[in-house]
């Protein structure tokens, strides 16, 4: 009897290791693979020069080409962060170049890495996934991403790069002297190698060469060098893919190009002869009806392409688009690579491939030239998806955008669709392009009918990194339409049925009102999500003598001092009104921390130069972000103060405080909250 016990245990042991690894192998491989910067030019579309990806069009043959892809923040860290754990940037608050560990919604949530790895999956990774360090995300890691080769001017400090081509520092001379990242702008085949002179009196031993990862790089001509980290990047991939895997795999490949600095080898230069590159498609009276705050020209990409342009008889800009261009087909070379591995390796029938990049990149259309913009040269992305048994060859104009992938990751492998159930308790937002790849014609689809992209409200030259990012702007992109809200009120509409280019602006235009309205209640609706509490009731106060409600308004009058307090208590959370203070009163917002509280009392204009931004007796708008010790004010969408204090050690009502002598007046509306 104890024999046969035993027997029919392993029996059991058998059957359930048989199920286990015939379940391994129903599950798809994934190879995912993220170019950085790449616009959308695979798609070879109207108004661009035409660059050949004989490799990218193979794949578009093997799935499904999503042509109205978009990302949801047109910015390298904010986009790969969204993406990677399937959270808006309005969600989670991070617009800007944050390190996500450094964002409490992120660090408390399971990235789509660690959702595959829990659900059973071998995570590999090269190149750049997330923005800034790999270190442990990856069950392998491969190579990093470098965006060089660079120039180097013989410094210690300056052997890991980030310095601009010694031969183009004409770039700089005049009104440009002030350009920040220098390192960025310049552009040109490996062959100009970089000869920086010697200069004692600034402590420059001087170089000629390419670096690379900190070392010397090695470059004699196209057929003699050393590889780049591309190149690097796709052969470490081919490997792993060819590799025999005892579980399912899914491989991240990251390719840095077309970033900048634009250098590849001479051969892809010599692809487009420089005279024959057509500019991109403009008109010149394009920014006359933009709105004031998306198309102020001291922006960024305003200020590079102008860089450019201002040097009579050089013709750098159809230089730089020629390096763009280059660019472009190296990747291509690269994604070729990892192709031909999939092909020739066992694991072809059974492998999920994806294809994107973070974002978009403006090639001089509406004269700029980078991304960071809501118009369609900087939110479109290329997105092929070719999934086992999936539709091949054909094209959805479905609006989709990097959301998508985590929610599409899971379905195909099977994996747990509330993965942050347990940790940050966050939903994830996107929706599955499962079916969309599998018949795009029929197939469901269950999302919203816009993609929604945001760019923080700040400069890209402004050096206090998180100046604006809680004042974004937003755009939504329908099969036909754009619509554009920026933070200060300003609007844009453009239809792209009959205005492809965005070169005219139908906001303004009242026959027009219907469709901007339906495009805005879309807008707000994925921009302020579900977490939002009203506080436009005294219901939901705890409130002491002279506080009153008339209209839309809550009053606090009187004399001495005066409270109100949200019955709710609250640790982490956002809070915003509207405020109109007596010039005479003095105003507090104060919630609790661990030894005492935090008072925030930027009232008058004359008390601090930073507190410009209040404008007193006038109605002000108050944002303020609290997150594990870290307390953050806006005033008018201008960044007041960013402090770092203990975390919160229990919930406890947020404030308002007034007191003045002889008598204070506090007036509040559109007041609301939520919870982090």
């Amino acid at each position: 009897m104890h024999l046969l016990r035993i027997l029919r245990f392993a029996s059991l042991i058998c059957v359930f290791l048989v199920g286990a690894l015939a379940l391994a192998q129903s599950r798809p491989n994934v190879v995912f693979i993220i170019v950085d910067d790449l616009n959308d030019m695979p798609y070879q579309p109207d108004g661009k020069p035409l660059v050949p990806t004989p490799n990218i069009d193979r794949l578009k043959a093997q799935g499904v080409t999503f042509t109205n892809a978009h990302t949801n923040d047109p910015l390298c860290a904010p986009s790969r962060s969204s993406m990677l754990f399937g959270l808006y940037p309005q969600t989670t608050s991070l617009y800007w170049f944050e390190d996500w560990r450094d964002n409490g919604i992120y660090n408390n949530s399971v990235s789509l890495h660690d959702n595959l790895r829990n659900g059973g999956y071998g995570v590999f990774g090269t190149g750049k996934i997330y923005h800034g360090s790999q270190v442990g995300l990856f069950d392998e890691y491969g190579h990093n991403g470098d965006v060089g080769p660079w120039p180097w001017d013989g410094r210690q400090e300056t052997r890991r790069g980030y310095l601009p081509h010694p031969q183009q520092l004409f770039l700089y001379e005049g009104i440009d002297a002030d350009m920040d990242y220098k390192w960025e702008h310049v552009f040109g085949p490996l062959s100009e190698i970089p000869d920086w002179p010697e200069d004692p009196s600034e402590g420059i031993p001087g170089y000629k060469g390419w670096r690379l990862y900190g070392e010397a790089f090695k470059y004699v001509d196209d057929n003699n060098r050393d590889l780049l980290a591309d190149e690097r990047g796709a052969a470490w991939s081919a490997e792993v893919i060819g590799r025999e895997h005892d579980k399912p795999f899914a491989l991240f490949t990251g390719l840095i190009r077309t970033h900048t600095p634009l250098y590849a080898p001479q051969n892809y230069f010599d692809r487009f002869p420089f005279d024959s590159i057509e500019l991109p498609v403009v008109d010149p009276n394009d920014l006359d009806d933009v709105s004031t705050a998306l198309g102020n020209e001291t922006l960024y990409g305003f200020r590079r392409y102008n860089m450019l342009v201002r040097h009579d008889g050089k013709d750098l800009f159809r230089r730089w688009l020629q390096a763009y261009m280059a660019c472009v087909s190296f990747v291509d070379d690269q994604v070729g690579i990892v192709l031909d591995a999939i092909e020739r390796s066992p694991h072809k029938d059974n492998t999920a491939i994806f294809f994107t990049s973070d974002h978009g990149f403006h090639v001089g259309e509406k004269n700029f030239l980078y991304k960071g913009s809501l118009w369609e040269p900087s939110t479109r992305i290329p997105l092929i998806v070719s999934l086992p048994g999936g539709a091949r060859g054909k094209t959805s104009d479905q609006p989709v955008s990097l959301i998508d992938i985590y929610p599409t990751f899971n379905e195909i492998c099977g994996l747990d669709e509330n993965p942050n159930a347990e940790s940050s308790g966050y939903a994830l937002e996107g929706h599955s392009l499962v079916s969309l790849s599998r018949d795009p014609d029929s197939g469901s689809w269950t999302g919203p009918d816009v993609a929604i992209t945001t760019i923080p409200g700040k400069n890209h030259m402004q050096h206090r990194v998180y100046e604006g990012t809680l004042y974004p702007h937003f755009s939504v992109r329908s099969k036909r339409w754009r619509y554009s809200l920026a933070s200060n009120g300003g609007e844009e509409l453009y239809d792209h049925e009959n205005d492809p280019h965005e070169w005219r602006n139908l906001a303004h235009d009242p026959y027009y009102a219907f469709v901007k309205a339906g495009l805005k209640s879309q807008l707000i609706e994925l921009r302020d999500g579900d977490r939002w509490e009203a506080l436009d009731d005294l219901i939901r106060w705890t409130s002491a003598k002279g506080v009153t409600k008339r209209g839309e308004e809550i009053r606090i009058v009187g004399r001495g001092s005066g409270s109100l307090g949200t019955k709710a208590k609250f640790e982490n959370f956002e809070f915003e009104a509207d405020l109109k203070v007596d010039p005479f009163t003095r105003m507090k917002i104060r919630y609790r921390t661990d030894k005492d509280s935090v008072v925030y009392s930027p009232i008058l204009a004359s008390d601090e130069a930073e507190h410009s931004a209040f404008q007193v007796g006038e109605w002000n708008r108050y944002r303020v972000r609290v997150h594990n010790g870290r307390h953050q004010l806006w005033i008018n969408n201008r960044y007041v103060s960013d402090v770092v204090r203990e975390s919160p050690s229990a919930l406890a009502p947020l404030t308002i405080e007034a007191s003045g002598v002889p008598f204070f007046d506090v007036r509040m509306r559109n007041a609301r909250i939520r919870k982090l």
